[in-house]
This record gives C-alpha cells, sequence and structure tokens, in this order.
C-alpha cells in the first residue's frame, strides 16, 4: 500500500501558508509554482483542508490561513483531512472469500488485529508531530 501524495501536498500547503504569510497571497497558483503541479490538484486539495477547518479561504485571489497555530496542528490531523478513514479502519480487507475454506473463512478475524495494530502506531506517530515541529525543521533547512 502507498499513501498518495495528496497527503505531502497538503503538508506541502500548510506549511507554505504559515511560512510565507507574511510577505505573500498564499494563493493556490502561488502553491501550484511551489509544489510544481497543477492548481487544481492544489484547489482540490485546498478544498478537502478547507472542509476539515484547517484552512480559511479568502474568494478571489486572497489566499488562505491555517484556522490552528501550528504547534496545535497534528500530521495525523493533516492525513485524517485528505485520507478520510472509512469506518475506522485504514486497511481494508477483502470481504467475498469463501467461507467455508479455512483460509477465505477466518481471513478478516485474521488481520483485523494486525492491521488495527499497525494504523494504531502510524496515527500515534503523526500525533506526536505537529506542523510547527515541520516549521523548525525547515528553518534549519534554510541558509
Amino acid at each position: 500500500m502507498q499513501i498518495s501524495t495528496k497527503y505531502s501536498i497538503a503538508v506541502h500547503i500548510l506549511l507554505s501558508a504559515e511560512y510565507f504569510k507574511d510577505n505573500y497571497k498564499v494563493t493556490s497558483d502561488f502553491l501550484a509554482a511551489s509544489a510544481n503541479t497543477n492548481p487544481v490538484i492544489i484547489r482540490k486539495i485546498m478544498g478537502l483542508l478547507r472542509d476539515a477547518g484547517l484552512i480559511k479561504v479568502a474568494s478571489g485571489t486572497g489566499g488562505i490561513e491555517l484556522t490552528k497555530k501550528p504547534k496545535e496542528l497534528s500530521l495525523k490531523d493533516i492525513y485524517l483531512a485528505v485520507n478520510p478513514i472509512k469506518d475506522g479502519k485504514l486497511f481494508n480487507i477483502h470481504k467475498k472469500s469463501a467461507p467455508k475454506c479455512p483460509v477465505g473463512g477466518n481471513i478478516i478475524d485474521l488481520l483485523d488485529p494486525y492491521f488495527l495494530k499497525a494504523q494504531n502506531a502510524m496515527e500515534k506517530d503523526l500525533s506526536k508531530s505537529t506542523l510547527q515541529n515541520l516549521l523548525e525543521d525547515l528553518n534549519t533547512k534554510i541558509v
């Protein structure tokens, strides 16, 4: 399984919104140039971030701003904003296995605990890191 680039682009958007807020209007075109992607993709992800309550979007060319302080915004919050988890489970398990087969009839019960353990570990780790941590890391990379 591979997590889509929506997540890294969402982080890019939020980092840029905070980093450039005092010097630029952070618009979809501005962000598209920074992420080197199409503004339509940026606008779609911005819509997800807005719907999750993480940003405010000014109409027209007004730009965006965070609705929370960077230290209050975890990487888990950002992940869930652009990758909502259906039924509380990150991993999907095929459900049409042959019920009379020893493997097929038990696959969900077998995999669920392992998959939930992995999901909980990922979510716990992402909860510990914030946008503020990334901003601080960014500042050490800028010479």
